[in-house]
């Protein structure tokens, strides 16, 4: 073999050699980063006036694939004192919230219709958490106005003992949103299934009501930040007018009660409608949050300058049937009306409500507000709305 040829044969060896071991480290690279890489999570909490429910909610794509875990305890509840928990019930409230991450990863029991409660989701192995939160709403905006105290040591609890679980570089926020979050997490749900932005909602929770809806000439209108669109929207709850607590504090007339037409011969809705004093010439009464005068205030809501094409009902709403007057009020069928004690109340309360906001054409549609939180946090959509009022406490937010 010439010189030459051995000088070329030798290159051309070592330039194949050096190929393929660039190419091997290549390939060890990319199999390693796709064996690391998962998708990322955000859990939610929702620790509503009824138990606190985990949600982890998983990225595929540009979609959130929600997982719902198990129902524990409301965290209200010892703060409170009410449904048979007390105060020094609070570390085991706590450990349940908590423990409810564990529980998710194994399929939860069978209930009486044969269906798991929960599916399994190893979260810890299925995905990459970025973010874990403790959302309350109503209940335990009132357990902080009754308490704030006990309310502060709680969430400190909650918040070192949901930290020691998760990775460390994860953010982790326990609180209570603002009514106006509450409300516009529930719109942004609705909108993320419609594709629409034209349309408010009205939302009736246990402890509170919500409405929401776009509005560029309302003065406390907030901006919020979706992609790269900006939104004015305005957001506004009423503490107390809840379903649950609109029933304790308006629900006491004879007219109201179940069956009550079989007492009461003659009897109308307006019988019962007119004992529900919601209403005066300063707007809309607010039970709960705080006025110039304490508690108990009064709001108007500019349903007129609403930008909404469309109004959709959500929260308790979506359940409202025609026949619920004739079924509660009237025929009193205990075995056709959810929680029969309340229910005539209820059926009256909620169409009056709606009467007085000056809605009567609607559609109604499931909410997820836990989903509509995640939509908020991944765009980071309140950065430009400014400090948001916790109405429901003489000064600063806890």
């Amino acid at each position: 073999m010439s010189l030459l040829n051995k000088i070329f044969t030798t290159r051309y060896t070592g330039s194949l050699l050096y190929l393929g071991a660039a190419l091997l480290t290549l390939g060890f690279i990319v199999n390693s980063v796709k064996v690391d890489v998962k998708t990322p999570c955000r859990i939610v909490y929702d620790a509503g006036s009824s138990g606190t429910r985990l949600f982890i909610y998983e990225l595929h794509n540009t979609k959130w694939r929600e997982h719902v875990g198990p129902k524990v305890s409301a965290l209200a509840d010892p703060v409170r004192e009410i449904l048979d928990r007390q105060w020094a019930d609070a570390e085991a409230v706590v450990a349940e919230v908590v423990n409810s991450l564990e529980q998710i990863k194994v399929a939860g029991p069978v209930d009486d219709e044969g269906q798991v409660k929960w599916p399994a989701f190893d979260w810890s192995e299925q995905c990459r958490v970025v973010s874990a939160s403790v959302y309350a709403t109503a209940g335990m905006r009132i357990a902080e106005q009754q308490n704030p105290d006990r309310s502060r040591q709680l969430w400190q609890k909650l918040k070192q003992r949901l930290s020691a679980k998760i990775p460390k570089n994860v953010t982790v926020s326990t609180r209570t949103l603002t009514g106006f979050e509450e409300g516009l997490y529930a719109w942004l749900s609705v909108r993320q299934i419609s594709g629409k932005d034209d349309f408010g909602i009205v939302e009736m929770g246990g402890a509170s009501s919500q409405l929401t809806f776009p509005c560029d000439e309302c003065p406390s209108a907030r901006i919020i930040r979706l992609a790269d669109q900006s939104h004015n929207i305005f957001s506004y709850s009423f503490l107390g007018l809840g379903g649950d607590e609109a029933f304790e504090i308006l629900g006491n007339d004879a007219a109201c009660q179940f069956g009550a037409a079989k007492q009461m011969p003659g009897w109308t809705e307006q019988a019962c409608a007119r004992s529900i004093s919601i209403q005066t010439s300063q707007g809309i009464r607010d039970p709960y949050n705080i006025g110039e005068q304490g508690r108990g205030r009064y709001q108007v809501i500019p349903v007129h300058k609403a930008e909404a094409d469309s109004w959709v009902l959500t929260g308790a709403f979506y359940y409202m049937k025609d026949s619920d007057l004739d079924n509660c009020c009237i025929l009193g069928k205990e075995s056709k009306c959810h929680n029969p004690d309340s229910s005539c109340f209820r059926s009256v309360y909620f169409r009056k409500y709606l009467r007085l906001l000056g809605i009567d054409s609607y559609s109604t549609a499931e909410s997820s507000w836990t989903l509509g939180a995640v939509i908020c946090q991944e765009n980071d959509c309140l950065r430009d709305s400014g400090k948001l009022k916790c109405r429901w406490m003489d000064g600063d937010c806890l």
